[in-house]
């Protein structure tokens, strides 16, 4: 472009402004879309929002802020990209856009860093995935919705509350019911400038940047500890449920479960806890049991992992396997199917997300081929 600065005239800037900070053009001019999250406005809820409809963003140079947030940098797709905010907290940053990028200093009179193994130079830039750019473009989540996303971050396992508040009372901290503002342990503090949510397990400090979930707080209360992976199961972690002799029900078709949002501390129970970034990928076997004598659904079918609730079918898979199921439990008194449990992941800055049970039902089609979930950012 002719009004770009050359290398001669950034010299010269350089010289005259040597404490300056760095920050990168994004758009076709650099090749570069960034993805701006802030947690302090929602944005690790919207985040979780964003990856729990279209699955976890994928692996690419990733940079953390003076101010506690965090930088996705992809690939420009060579089509216009709009600055756009796409849900609270949740901002992209394309043609026309500029973000501040390591070794910075925030206003704060923090650093900006690039995250570990999230260099340009050790990780690869991924390409924009599509969702992003399609919310982007105009498809951001609407107005009602869009103000409702810090609400939908993952209700947190009244296990998860306990831990949480008993981490902060190791430190002196009484938690109270709600959001609230204290004085930070972890530095001088003479004004309180650490807020905590005692319900969806958060907390940032404004005066040392410190925050996250309790895994974070968990790391700065007792040090880092690595749990020991459980023998003979997928995903680490303690041991999970047994799976039951083979399943009466065997199938290929994926048939996610309705419902497991309201029976996550039986997941997290059946798990074992969460798991860093990836999350959870627990294979078991589930027990289907129709239910009809439920007032709401008649057609209802129960799903079970070692006799604990997991959620339901929906209402059209109940009505299409209900024979097969019927069929099952008369032939060898019980209805099983292969079943995965997946989700559950917590990360940097409160980042969590909620447990999902798959099962594996019905014959298989040329539509049926299985699904794999994509990979983890990191």
């Amino acid at each position: 472009m002719s009004d770009a600065a050359g290398s001669e005239q950034v010299q010269r800037w350089w010289r005259r402004w040597p404490h300056a900070n760095l920050g990168v053009v994004t758009g076709a001019v650099s090749g570069l879309v960034v993805l701006d999250i802030d947690p302090r406005n929602g944005g690790d809820g919207s985040l979780a929002v964003l990856e729990g409809t279209h699955g976890p963003l994928p692996h690419s140079v990733e940079s953390f802020t003076g101010g506690g947030g965090q930088h996705l940098y992809f690939r420009h797709p060579g089509v216009a990209v709009p600055c756009h905010p796409i849900a609270p907290g949740l901002d992209v940053k394309g043609d026309g856009g500029l973000v501040v990028c390591p070794p910075s200093t925030h206003v704060s009179g923090r650093d900006y860093g690039w995250e570990p193994g999230c260099a340009p130079n050790e990780a690869p830039l991924a390409e924009l995935p599509r969702s992003v750019r399609a919310m982007a473009r105009g498809h951001a989540l609407p107005p009602g919705r869009a103000e409702a996303a810090p609400h939908q971050v993952p209700v947190r396992t009244m296990g998860e509350r306990a831990e949480f508040a008993a981490l902060w009372d190791h430190v002196g901290i009484g938690l109270r019911p709600g959001d609230h503002t204290y004085l930070c342990p972890f530095h001088p503090d003479h004004h309180p400038s650490l807020h905590i949510d005692s319900v969806g397990c958060r907390f940032y400090c404004f005066g040392c940047g410190r925050g996250g979930g309790s895994g974070r707080l968990r790391r700065l209360v007792d040090g880092p500890r690595r749990p020991e992976p459980a023998p003979g199961r997928a995903g680490g972690g303690s041991p999970g449920p047994a799976p039951a002799a083979g399943p009466t029900l065997p199938g290929t078709t994926e048939v996610r479960v309705v419902g497991d949002s309201a029976h996550q501390d039986a997941l997290l129970d059946l798990t074992g806890g969460r798991r860093h970034y990836g999350g959870v990928r627990m294979e078991t076997v589930a027990r289907l049991a129709p239910e009809p004598g439920n007032t709401a659904d008649p057609a209802a079918i129960a799903v079970t992992i070692d006799g604990r609730t997991v959620g339901y079918l929906s209402h059209p898979d109940a009505v299409a396997h209900r024979s097969a199921v019927t069929a099952a439990i008369e032939r060898s008194g019980e209805a099983t199917c292969p079943a995965l449990i997946v989700g559950g992941w917590e990360r940097e800055r409160g980042d969590v997300g909620l447990f999902g049970v798959r099962l594996r039902l019905g014959g298989p089609s040329a539509e049926d081929e299985p699904r794999h979930a994509r990979p983890p950012r990191r």
